[in-house]
Formats: structure tokens, C-alpha cells, sequence
């Protein structure tokens, strides 16, 4: 039997977008409390031709995930695609600039910002290989904890069990929609859930894209 964990669903239908010529961002998580290595989680669209620059506070380690088109990051001279990830620390008040490389259209991105994670020490490129499906694999291959997304058929169920059960779930569906760990995500909702020993999920459309970490 499945055990209700605590929870906080962040839905996609209250958030704001902050609006400009060159791309419209909004925020999907934020961790005020601080209480682990997610900081926050950003989802940004890039205009034709549009570029978005980011300034952090302090260290970090950033995982760039595009969703759809084609972009360049400042300092790394190689592009990066939907299907593709980049992970890379960053100084504290070094600005870092995404430019879209699609000149036809927009480019859809998400961005991870993580506490400062000393093993990483270069960009790292990794290519998201989606050819298994009903199964999930790793984003990034140098962050230091389970990081994971998984493209499902409809009803079809995934499973895991957490490395460290004083560690928290967080999960977003970056498309269709999910029962996740018994509380309904549909595109773009994301999810924080603590207390939790082992996550099931189970897709409810097809093509259904999940991300989730355990931090």
C-alpha cells in the first residue's frame, strides 16, 4: 500500500511570467529555507534572436536543460540542443549569457541552480538518450546525486527507491501528465516531497515526460 507522504504541489496555472523583448522566464521553485541543494528552478523562452543573462549571489552549479531548440552559453563554444543537458559551476557575480541559435523560432529551456557542488570542476555535455522508454536515466552525469527524467507510455509505471531516505523528492512533468505518488501532474507541475522512502508514479497519457531528484 502506497504511504501519503508530506508535500507541496506547485501548480503550473498559478505561476507568472516576467515578460521581455528577448525572453519570458518564470520561476518554478524557489528554496527560501535553503534546506537542501536545490536552490531554484527556472523555465525561460527565448525570443528569436533573444538572449537571457543570469547573475547568482554566490557559487553554484547550474544544469541547463533545453526542451525545445537550439542554444550557446557564455564561455562553453559548443551548442546545446532539446535531448541534450550542460552542468558547470559558476562564480559568484559572473554573469552568464544563453543565447537562442534558432533564428526561425523560439527556444524553451529550464534552468537548475544547485548549492555549489565541489566535484565539478568543467562543463559537462551529456546526450539524453530516450530510445528506452517506460524507464528513467540520468540528466546529468557529474552532479553528485540521483538525477533523473524518463519518457513513459500511457499506465505505465515507474518506481524507485530513494538513496538517502533523509532526503526529499523533487519531480516536475515536463509533459502530459502523471500520478505521482498519488497526486495528480499534468504539463509543467512540479512537486517537493519529504518523508518518503519510495516513489511510484504512473503515466496517464502518452509521451509523458517526468524529471525528478533526489536533494
Amino acid at each position: 500500500m502506497l504511504v501519503q507522504t508530506p508535500s507541496k504541489i506547485l501548480k503550473n496555472d498559478f505561476r507568472v511570467w516576467n515578460e521581455t523583448e528577448q525572453y519570458t522566464m518564470t520561476e518554478i521553485f524557489k528554496n527560501e529555507e535553503k534546506i537542501n541543494a536545490l536552490l531554484s528552478v527556472k523555465e525561460a523562452v527565448l525570443n528569436i534572436g533573444g538572449e537571457l543573462r543570469l547573475n547568482f549571489e554566490g557559487e553554484r552549479t547550474i544544469l541547463i536543460l533545453p526542451l525545445y531548440g537550439e542554444i550557446i552559453i557564455s564561455d562553453f563554444y559548443e551548442s546545446i540542443s532539446a535531448g541534450k543537458s550542460l552542468t558547470f559551476n559558476s562564480e559568484a557575480g559572473k554573469e552568464i549569457v544563453i543565447k537562442n541559435l534558432v533564428y526561425h523560432d523560439k527556444t524553451d529551456l529550464l534552468i537548475f541552480e544547485f548549492e555549489k557542488q565541489e566535484n565539478i570542476l568543467s562543463f559537462s555535455k551529456k546526450e539524453l538518450d530516450f530510445a528506452l522508454e517506460n524507464n528513467f536515466f540520468r540528466i546529468s552525469a557529474t552532479l553528485p546525486f540521483p538525477n533523473f527524467i524518463g519518457l513513459y507510455n500511457g499506465r505505465a509505471e515507474g518506481f524507485y527507491a530513494l538513496k538517502d531516505s533523509e532526503k526529499s523528492i523533487f519531480g516536475i512533468v515536463v509533459n502530459g501528465a502523471f500520478e505521482f505518488q498519488n497526486r495528480l501532474l499534468e504539463n509543467r507541475d512540479a512537486i517537493l516531497l519529504w518523508q518518503i522512502q519510495e516513489l511510484e508514479f504512473e503515466a496517464l497519457t502518452e509521451d509523458a515526460l517526468v524529471i525528478f531528484m533526489e536533494i
